[in-house]
């Protein structure tokens, strides 16, 4: 089941990334813009179906083989969570634009948060929250200068 999601995943994922882009050529025709851009920008969106097989494969239970209901709201927890990093990293906005240094910060967090473990949830979780509340409470400033 993890070997067919790994196979499936990087078959699918040839329609979305450049240059072949079958999804975004399509798209950008609809839209009447770059299809290359397009693309670029369909990958950064499309990330996490590129990630999720392989944490399949890092994590069996996250498919709900031999795990108690416990094990599934912390796996399912972890994943949206390490993915909303990934994400954040991915597109460079999150309440404002984040400088290339957070991103990295981002991007690292996100991916403990979908390594199994304990110890990676915790600091994942504790990178991201911190990350997620500079960007939030930096933002908030701006906005209120400019007002």
């Amino acid at each position: 089941l993890i070997l067919f999601s790994v196979c499936a995943s990087i078959f699918l994922g040839t329609f979305v990334p450049p240059p072949v882009a079958l999804a975004a050529y399509a798209g950008s025709a609809i839209a009447k813009s770059n299809p290359m851009k397009t693309g670029v920008q369909a990958t950064k969106l499309a990330i996490g179906a590129f990630i999720v097989p392989y944490v399949f494969a890092l994590n069996p239970s996250m498919l709900f083989i031999n795990a108690s209901v416990g094990d599934i709201v912390l796996i399912c927890a972890t994943a949206v969570l390490g993915m909303f990093g990934i994400a954040a990293a991915m597109n460079g906005y999150l309440f404002k634009k984040i400088q290339w240094y957070m991103r990295i910060g981002f991007m690292v967090g996100g991916l403990m948060l979908l390594i199994p473990g304990l110890v990676t949830d915790i600091a994942g979780l504790v990178l991201l929250a911190a990350l997620t509340a500079y960007q939030y409470f930096s933002a908030r400033g701006s906005i209120a200068r400019a007002a």
